[in-house]
This record gives structure tokens, sequence and C-alpha cells, in this order.
């Protein structure tokens, strides 16, 4: 029953007092990162911004092979080098 009493207080819980106010920049970036994929998304499948129609896309009006492959290589690697950046940041900050 002394363990329950431990679980009640409330201030072993609290966050430290040095980052209480301060995000992280793996947060930052990656709420930065996706605010940005969503204006590309918005513009380039809006029929209203960016004038893309399933039509279009069907009668091969669309975004060719090669931009395809190309925004599937972006959408992986970026992202793999993003991660692997934070982490390699991470790691120094530890030792």
């Amino acid at each position: 029953m002394a363990n329950d009493t431990e679980l009640d207080d409330l201030s072993k819980f609290e966050s430290p007092r040095e980052t209480a106010h301060t995000i992280p920049v793996g947060w930052s970036i990656l709420f930065w990162s996706l605010v940005l994929w969503g204006i590309y998304y918005l513009w380039t499948y809006s029929p209203a911004l960016g004038g893309w129609s399933q039509a279009q896309d069907l009668e091969g009006g669309g975004a060719s092979p090669g931009a395809n492959l190309l925004a599937t290589i972006a959408f992986t690697a970026i992202p793999a080098a993003a991660a692997l950046g934070l982490f390699l940041a991470n790691r120094k900050k530890k030792a």
C-alpha cells in the first residue's frame, strides 16, 4: 500500500523545469515538414488550385511516370535522411 501514496504524488510526474516551455527540434522539423507537404499536396491534387482531375489522370494527361517515381523516392528518402539526422544528433548529445 505504500506504493499507492507514491503514485498519488503528482509532483513526481511533472516535466523538468528547463524543458517545460521548449519544443524539441525533432518535433519542430516534423511539424513544419508536414505543413509543407500539406501545402504541396493541396496545390497538386486540388481541382480548384492545381487543376487536377481524376479523369485527366485516367486519360494520361496527369502526372508523368517519371514525376511519380521522383515523388516516391523523395517521400521515402527525405524522411529517412531526416530520421537518420535526428538519430545522429541525439547520439552526439548523449555522449
